[in-house]
């Protein structure tokens, strides 16, 4: 009713006044907004616990056991190849902007045995505070006389 009458008609502005004023709007306005905000918890639940639940796994396998990109090799802008394991498969692949290309797979034992000979070499962690000597030793040099 309050759309149709137009402001240049008598009793608008007290029609308007007596809208605004009402309880009636205040619980109505309580209850949109209580709704609104029962609806909102109940997404952010929902979302939560799909992605406890359903987003660590896929069919009940652990994504991080399914693809593992063990190197990577960049041959300039968006182009590079790649070493993957996909389900205990090694495979070589090229990587563009714009496709993906299976270049080899290694199935040969020797070259696996290879592969893993050289992920041994590569597998030693360094701590932290070897990291920092390290860099100190590159940036700042020992003087000579000084002890280190």
């Amino acid at each position: 009713m309050l759309f149709l009458l137009p402001r240049g008609l008598p009793g608008w502005d007290n029609h308007v006044r007596g809208a605004m004023n009402s309880p009636e709007l205040f619980t109505s306005l309580l209850k949109i907004m209580s709704a609104l905000a029962v609806t909102v918890i109940i997404m952010f639940a929902v979302a939560y616990l799909f992605k406890r639940f359903v987003g660590k796994t896929v069919w009940g396998i652990k994504n991080k056991e399914l693809i593992n990109i063990l190197s990577v090799k960049y041959l300039g802008a968006k182009n590079s190849i790649m070493l993957i394991d996909v389900l205990g498969n090694i495979m070589v692949i090229g990587v563009s902007g714009s496709k993906i290309t299976l270049l080899t797979e290694i199935e040969t034992p020797e070259s696996l045995e290879q592969l893993k000979d050289v992920w041994r070499r590569e597998d030693k962690t360094v701590s932290f505070s070897e990291q920092l000597a390290l860099l100190k030793s590159r940036f700042f040099p020992p003087e000579k006389g000084s002890r280190p």
